[in-house]
């Protein structure tokens, strides 16, 4: 089967993409994103591999080749966090402390550098079971955000619940942000609530100069996206 090969040869590779303080303009670290040639999109890959009951095989084999290949290039101390998409499944994966103390044992410090998003439209009803993963997680130092805030319909619950460190804002509420007095309300909301529960807000797809000026006059502390930079192999970011 075609997802097995993928995964038993690890044929597929990540784009790297920056994610900017948009205070001081300095890179806070970057989101790994899957590609493969095998299939046209990402998305089609992880449906096919959920499909053949190989989600966590290739979730799991994904993140370990994502930090060996930002290991291996000496980013881990220079350009800051490593941000990594990860499915709820794979942390509730029976294999998945195995993996997690793999991870842990070939480096202790990278641990602290790692952000696991948990993307806010797959969290399933599991949630005291994710709530103490998360917290072990937590111990060993691993940052978590929830990915695609505000495309949910669990979304409030999901923030309360699981104390994120980053909430990453869809690229829904940047697009055409400078003509929604709406977006801009909701985001202010978002970003309070960070401010004074310890976590940061990271607002994704801004793609325009007006769209970036919004978020930085809103203290928006952290941006990704187009105009920011473009997700890349990452021998074209050294």
């Amino acid at each position: 089967m075609l997802i097995n090969n993928l995964i038993r040869e690890e044929n597929f590779y990540h784009h790297f993409q920056p994610i900017y303080d948009l205070n001081n303009w300095r890179i806070l670290g970057f989101e790994v994103l899957l590609r493969s040639k095998l299939f046209p999109n990402p998305e089609a890959t992880f449906i096919e591999a959920r499909k053949e009951k190989k989600l966590y095989e290739l979730d799991s084999g994904s993140i370990h080749k994502a930090i060996s290949t930002y290991r291996s290039a000496g980013l881990t101390k220079s350009k800051g966090k490593l941000f990594l998409n990860i499915f709820p499944s794979t942390l509730l994966h029976p294999n998945f402390p195995t993996f997690l103390n793999k991870i842990i044992a070939e480096d202790v410090l990278l641990s602290q550098q790692i952000v696991l998003e948990l993307s806010e439209s797959e969290i399933n009803n599991k949630m005291d079971e994710l709530k103490q993963k998360i917290a072990v997680l937590k111990n060993f130092g691993f940052l978590i955000a929830i990915d695609d805030t505000g495309k949910g319909y669990s979304n409030a619950q999901s923030i309360v619940e699981l104390d994120p460190d980053f909430l990453k804002l869809d690229r829904y509420f940047s697009k055409d942000l400078h003509l929604s007095k709406k977006k801009q309300s909701y985001i202010q909301l978002l970003n309070n609530y960070s401010v004074q529960n310890d976590c940061s807000v990271i607002l994704e797809g801004i793609e325009t100069p007006s769209e970036l000026a919004v978020a930085k006059t809103l203290d928006i502390q952290y941006g990704q996206g187009f105009i920011l930079g473009k997700p890349s192999l990452l021998e074209q970011i050294i």
